[in-house]
């Protein structure tokens, strides 16, 4: 399945600073707009920092949410509370709920009018929700919030540690944030990060021990052995140890690989591929596509009406391209394409010109043209238009 999503948040400025240029350097640029970020540890205090540097940055809104829960009573962030005087000041907004809200009350606070694009929020913790309301609510709480906090286009981190929330709320909230840290072991690793080039996912860098920040002193292809390795398992039934036997090493490399703390030598990795019959790039996934990608349009504009192809990395014989057009603006499609094509208005009024025929389609109104070729677009409507052009 691939997914492309189009944000509405007009042309604000797609990347932001995590406030960690090694942490930026590793996603590719940067945090982006919507970004729902799930930071996962073993302990709650080795999130902080990134928190805090987070929290660093100019912002509209900077807001610190506190949840009451027994682990954690909000001293790791002495320093970066500061009530903002006013909407775009330096300081942090910090709110502590004690006792813990409601499931509803919590949200609307999260979602109030104040919070738009570019707002920074940090909400401690994963772990108070479960641990106050349960797995399951949770988790629908996180299902309904996240979303809304993304259309807004507000950036906001959660925290999450491995034996307060389990793997089932942690998988569970990954499946729909757009970002997913893990840290351990003195490592991050990028679970997930949507809208991000192929080498970002899966990849791995160590932490300063001194600032506890992202150094950038490994290759991308250590967090692909981990993904890959975690992949042929689950494709072969493989357990770590039957595993750790074909490769002729320890159970612990095996398990070290995977997390990303530790890679393994060609010497090794080429008489396991030949033992399982599976290429070494296959392993790597070097030239092989994620089963899900998202194209965002924060990173992909269109200018002067001409078609943006959202996934130029994907060998799909489905070319799907996003047009935005000014009022009046017309454009014309790329040639090459030999197949039938199909034209989807998501915003606007559009005149396509098909040489014998224009018809002209509204927000919702798709074209699917088989014996004739688009010839050229227009935008008829007093604002802009928007549409995907999907060409075979």
């Amino acid at each position: 399945m691939v997914i492309s999503r189009a944000n509405d948040s007009g042309s604000l400025s797609r990347l932001s600073p995590s406030g960690d240029p090694g942490l930026d350097e590793l996603l590719g640029g940067g945090l982006a707009v919507g970004d729902n970020v799930v930071w996962v540890a073993d302990r709650a205090a080795d999130i902080v920092p990134f928190a805090k540097a987070f929290l660093d940055p100019p912002a509209p809104l900077h807001r610190l949410v506190l949840l009451s829960g027994d682990e954690f009573d909000g001293d790791e962030f002495d320093g970066v509370g500061l009530d903002a005087a006013e909407p775009g000041a330096a300081g942090v907004e910090t709110r502590l709920f004690d006792p813990m809200p409601a499931p509803d009350e919590l949200q609307s606070h999260l979602l109030g009018p104040e919070v738009g694009p570019g707002s920074r929020l940090v909400v401690w913790s994963l772990d108070d929700m479960v641990a106050r309301w349960g797995a399951d609510e949770a988790v629908e709480f996180y299902t309904r919030t996240c979303p809304r906090l993304f259309e807004r286009g507000a950036i906001a981190y959660w925290s999450a540690t491995r034996g307060s929330c389990g793997t089932a709320v942690i998988d569970a909230v990954a499946r729909i944030a757009q970002c997913v840290f893990d840290l351990r072991a003195g490592h991050v690793r990028v679970r997930k990060a949507e809208g991000r080039p192929l080498p970002v996912q899966g990849a791995v860098a160590a932490l300063d021990p001194e600032s506890a920040g992202v150094l950038l002193d490994k290759e991308y292809t250590s967090g692909r052995l981990g993904e890959g390795l975690r992949r042929l398992r689950s494709a072969r039934g493989l357990s770590q140890r039957r595993l750790a036997e074909i490769a002729g090493v320890t159970p612990a490399a095996i398990s070290q690989a995977e997390s990303g703390r530790r890679g393994l030598s060609l010497d090794t990795l080429v008489p396991m591929c030949e033992r399982l019959e599976i290429g070494l790039d296959d392993l790597l996934g070097i030239g092989r596509p994620p089963s899900t990608r998202v194209a965002r349009h924060d990173r992909n504009g269109s200018e002067g009406g001409a078609a943006v192809r959202l996934f130029d990395d994907v060998d799909d014989p489905a070319k799907v391209h996003l047009v935005e057009l000014a009022p009046g603006e017309s454009g014309k499609p790329v040639q090459g394409h030999k197949g039938p094509e199909l034209v989807l208005v998501a915003e606007g009024l559009v005149l396509v010109d098909l040489g014998e025929s224009s018809p002209v389609l509204r927000a919702g109104d798709a074209l699917s043209a088989t014996d004739v070729v688009v010839k050229e677009w227009t935008n008829l409507s007093v604002g802009q238009s928007r549409f995907f052009w999907v060409a075979t």
